[in-house]
């Protein structure tokens, strides 16, 4: 009886430590992986970041991991990288980047406006 319970219980333990693990820890993990990948890609230095906040976020109706980042050769602008398990668009790489100027708070969205960025946004396929 006691085999029997010793066994039940570390199914339970195994079980909910897999839900935690796979409901908190991967996507952070996941998201990181991805956005620095998608980072080394762009070309972007290591100590060229001033500032990365890492929060959650739900941007359309995906919800996911935003990394807003402010690079020190480029203080203008804010890059938002985020990234969602479920944003099926973006199959390849599931990163999605925007970069909004600091001064207005809006959107750059133009393609002779993306051409005066640091880094601007790629096509990852990889």
């Amino acid at each position: 009886m006691r085999k029997n319970i010793a066994i039940l219980l570390a199914l339970i333990i195994g079980f909910t430590g897999f839900f935690i693990y796979d409901n908190y820890f991967k996507p952070w993990n996941e998201a990181e992986k991805r956005i620095n990948k998608y980072m080394v890609e762009q070309g972007v230095p290591k100590d060229d970041i001033s500032n990365i906040t890492k929060e959650k976020a739900k941007k359309a109706s995906y919800n996911g991991i935003l990394y807003k980042v402010s690079y020190k050769d480029d203080p203008q602008y804010e890059y938002q990288y985020f990234y969602s398990d479920d944003y099926y668009s973006l199959y390849i790489n599931k990163v999605l980047l925007q970069i909004y100027d600091l001064s207005n708070g809006n959107e750059l969205t133009d393609v002779k406006e993306l051409k005066n960025v640091k880094h601007p946004p790629i096509h990852l396929d990889k």
